[in-house]
């Protein structure tokens, strides 16, 4: 018997690759200012896509299932997946009405809500996406993207503080919770 998996069709090479690409955006992220712009714009954008690509296989992978033949609770997987990206369109629509505005700090909106809207978004649509397909491992991994978004706004955040001063600080005091309202 042949127990050996292919690497394309294994969960866990996926989930290596996007917490490898997570890792590097840490990197750069943390290297700012030392590099020039295209360095930055090509590691962001192989960042972003060897991130996001492997977790929206990930579901989709051979795995145990969370429940046996629970498909309904599928809808809820949906539902939190179409809520996860709506909050990453909102966040986006939002800095893009910033940025043509001089990026003014963003305090309302889905930013009233929380300070990284944008990665609560991006931790809900894997997390729904893991629901909707009943895939126990994907779901396993939701503390994984969780962990790794926080401690991107954990590094982020010295850097609006640098950038809005006063301002930020009163706003981290205003909006409590980093990702997860009410919690985190």
């Amino acid at each position: 018997m042949d127990t050996t998996v292919e690497p394309l069709r294994d969960v866990f090479f996926w989930a290596t690759i996007a917490t490898a690409a997570i890792v590097l955006e840490i990197a750069v992220f943390i290297s700012r200012r030392k590099r020039r712009r295209a360095v930055y714009a090509v590691s962001g954008i192989l960042g972003v896509t060897l991130f996001e690509f492997p977790r929206f296989l990930i579901p989709l992978l051979p795995q145990p299932e969370i429940i046996p033949n629970a498909a309904e609770i599928r809808w809820v997987g949906w539902a939190l997946f179409v809520t996860g990206i709506a909050v990453m369109m909102a966040s986006f629509t939002q800095l893009m009405a910033a940025r043509r505005k001089g990026w003014p700090l963003q305090t309302t909106g889905v930013y009233g809500l929380v300070r990284h809207p944008m990665y609560l978004g991006d931790v809900l649509w894997a997390f729904g996406l893991s629901i909707a397909f009943n895939a126990l491992y994907a779901f396993a991994l939701t503390p994984l993207w969780l962990f790794l978004r926080y401690s991107i706004a954990l590094l982020e955040e010295e850097k609006l503080i640098e950038k809005y001063g006063e301002d930020y600080v009163r706003y981290m005091q205003k909006v409590c919770k980093r990702i997860v309202p009410s919690i985190l």
